[in-house]
């Protein structure tokens, strides 16, 4: 019977499958109790415990506890490396066994944002108690790194491909310690270990130069860093040399052989009674930005504005902007005489003094469109190095700074002067460019800018840019087609040049930004009448901190009378009659605009309807721009010429406010020994 039957033992090695009767083969025999078989212990069984398939990986097989497979074993993350497992979480949890992105004694994974480990993930901290430091930069969600190395290689600036220097001592000027790097190996390499987060590093390259002239230290390269809070934090620096600088210069036009510009025995004081500042506009990426004009970029030195074709310096060298671009021959950039810059994105600054004259202190260059940019210089001669990273700001064209000085630097002027060619006369405003910007723009503008006709295009069509006869006339013509401009200035519609006048007349073809108070703004008092009320000393419920509303004086005594009580205004409740950091806040704009309906009459003459008045624009332009007084210093205060203005200097200011007649007909004589006797004069 089947119950009695009793089959044959299997042979030792084999076993048999039931569903087939195959005999397979097995590892081992089958464990066996006091000499008999365990009838509760299956084949299964006679694997290690946890037995599992995957390697360095979670295996399904595996418990909580053990989750991880190592060589058939089952683990927890301690018998592991869990970055083998997941470089996203590359911590050992000791508490659960599992391996997670962070631990209070791993925080690897959180390094690069300085996160604090919450809940084992990297998290921006809310709590000191979250940081190692004890510190919480709550602003950032960062925990305070507490030393932090600035480490970087020194390149030379002139190369177009990076080449590190050697023998270059890098010095932090503007700490007690003075921390120092160097001299660099051949690789360029430096560091500047243990500083402190926040830190602003007035930082300065030292490297020694006698070719071909000996160099003193004052010329040296000079960069500012603030510490982040990132260790290492990189930086390179850029060493520019004073022979290469010199021969910038000379490659600029400034100089008219490379000897005069270098010096003969010793350093041309050119480079050493002011200082120089190289720099390159970049956008988010660090590639060059081209198109941006040289009196575009401005450098502020304590109170003093340094850009091209500034009429206030008066001295002989005044301060000069210069584009470099690559030469692939030499290999480095070189100076040109472009108005703008290319797509290098490089230029330099050189002259710039501060309000004393001198070369000396902390510096700002601005340049719409782009962030700031800061460098200490420490004393004349100092060569500063910047970077301004472009931002969202669009880089609005101005006529004065962008367009002017084409018809100089192209010649233009050759002909289109004295009332300009007669042939060239359009609805009856001449072509001449060689007055004043206004008045050029009044005739480039003047037959109308926008062009309804493609066949009879005006010199600036809004509507039509690229159809312009200002872009189309000194465009160099198509074979075959008729030459109608005698001269070919631009070789293609991308001439960077070309591009930014075309932007210029797609931002609406505006009239010069550098509206002068005498000539512009002083004649809008008598063409609006305000001098029916402004005058005898003005008002007496509109005196503001001692200062009259007379606005029937002189222009200088007028201008005083506006921006003596301050030209900013930090409470807008209380704003002064000139404010330039909220122009339309300033009462010289309110006051004179049509009330709003219900709103109280704080004046008794609405001159304005709205801000969009041509005569309003000129008073906001030229509150925008600071709100000077003009400025005419065609000749030193020491010699005999014209009337100068009061706002060429302080010398000036003193000298014609006892002898009016200085600055009302003529500076002779007489204003200059009053000059001569003056100790702010300097004769």
């Amino acid at each position: 019977m089947p119950g009695c039957f009793d089959p044959p033992e299997p042979s030792a090695g084999t076993e048999t499958d039931g569903a087939t009767g195959t005999a397979t083969d097995v590892a081992t025999s089958l464990p066996t109790m006091g000499g008999a078989t365990d009838p509760d212990t299956t084949a299964a069984d006679t694997s290690p415990t946890g037995a599992c398939s995957a390697q360095n990986a979670i295996d399904p097989t595996c418990d909580d506890a053990t989750p991880y497979c190592v060589d058939g074993t089952c683990v927890d993350c301690s018998a592991l490396s869990c970055a083998d497992v997941d470089g996203a979480t590359p911590a050992c949890d000791p508490g659960t066994g599992l391996c997670v992105e962070c631990t209070d004694g791993d925080q690897t994974a959180c390094a690069d944002t300085n996160y604090a480990c919450i809940d084992s993930a990297c998290a921006p901290c809310t709590d000191n108690a979250q940081c190692a430091s004890e510190v919480c930069l709550s602003a950032q969600g960062e925990c305070l790194i507490e030393e932090i190395d600035v480490v970087g290689t020194v390149f030379d600036y002139s190369q177009i491909a990076p080449t590190p220097v050697a023998d270059v001592t890098v010095r932090v000027t503007n700490l007690s310690e003075l921390p120092t790097s160097g001299p660099t190996p051949a690789d360029g390499g430096y560091s500047l270990d243990n500083l402190v987060f926040g830190t602003l590093l007035d930082i300065e390259l030292q490297f020694p130069q006698d070719d071909p002239v000996f160099v003193p230290a004052t010329i040296s390269p000079r960069q500012a860093f603030r510490v982040p809070n990132d260790d290492p934090a990189p930086l390179d620096l850029q060493l520019v040399t004073y022979a290469w600088m010199a021969q910038v210069a000379f490659e600029c036009g400034f100089f008219a052989t490379l000897e005069e510009a270098t010096g003969t025995n010793a350093v041309n004081p050119y480079f050493i009674n002011r200082s120089t500042v190289f720099g390159q506009l970049v956008d988010d990426n660090g590639d060059g930005v081209a198109a941006i004009s040289r009196a575009a970029i401005r450098a502020e030195v304590q109170d003093w504005t340094n850009f091209e074709t500034n009429l206030l310096d008066t001295d002989a060298n005044p301060t000069r902007v210069c584009f470099l671009d690559e030469d692939p021959v030499s290999g480095t950039y070189v100076g040109t005489t472009d108005l703008v810059s290319n797509d290098t994105g490089r230029f330099v600054m050189f002259r710039l003094r501060n309000d004393t004259g001198v070369g000396q202190g902390p510096v700002a260059i601005r340049s719409t469109g782009f962030d700031d940019a800061f460098v200490n210089l420490s004393s004349s001669g100092n060569i500063g190095v910047v970077e301004l990273v472009r931002n969202d700001e669009v880089i609005l064209r101005d006529f004065a700074i962008d367009i002017y000085p084409v018809f100089q630097s192209y010649n233009c002027v050759l002909c289109h002067t004295a009332g300009g060619p007669p042939e060239a006369v359009h609805d009856g405003i001449q072509a001449d460019w060689d007055l004043p910007p206004r008045q050029v723009w009044d005739n480039m503008v003047g037959p109308g800018t926008v062009c309804m006709n493609p066949a009879e295009p005006e010199r600036v069509c809004t509507n039509d840019p690229e159809l312009s006869l200002f872009v189309t006339r000194p465009l160099t013509d198509m074979p075959g087609m008729p030459d109608v401009h005698p001269i070919d200035i631009f070789p293609s519609i991308e001439d960077p040049m070309l591009q930014v006048i075309i932007e210029w007349i797609e931002q609406g073809a505006l009239p010069p930004t550098d509206v002068r108070f005498e000539q512009d703004i002083y004649p809008l008092f008598q063409q609006h009448a305000c001098v029916a009320c402004h005058i005898n000393g003005g008002p007496p419920e509109a005196v503001n901190m001692g200062f009259a509303a007379d606005w029937s004086l002189s222009p200088f005594e007028v201008w005083e009378n506006l921006t003596g009580p301050g030209t900013t205004c930090p409470d807008p409740a209380n704003p002064v009659r000139i404010c330039t950091d909220n122009v339309l806040s300033s009462l010289l704009v309110t006051n004179p605009l049509t009330d709003e309906v219900g709103m109280p009459d704080n004046h008794p003459v609405d001159a304005f309807n709205t801000t969009d008045d041509p005569d309003m624009q000129l008073i906001i332009q030229w509150i925008a721009q600071g709100a000077q007084f003009e400025v005419s210093c065609e000749h030193s205060e020491c010699v005999e010429g014209a009337p100068l203005n009061p706002g060429c200097s302080v010398c000036v200011s003193e000298v014609c406010g006892s002898d009016p007649f200085c600055c009302n007909t003529m500076w002779d004589n007489q204003c200059v020994g009053e000059a001569q006797a003056n100790p702010n004069c300097g004769c």
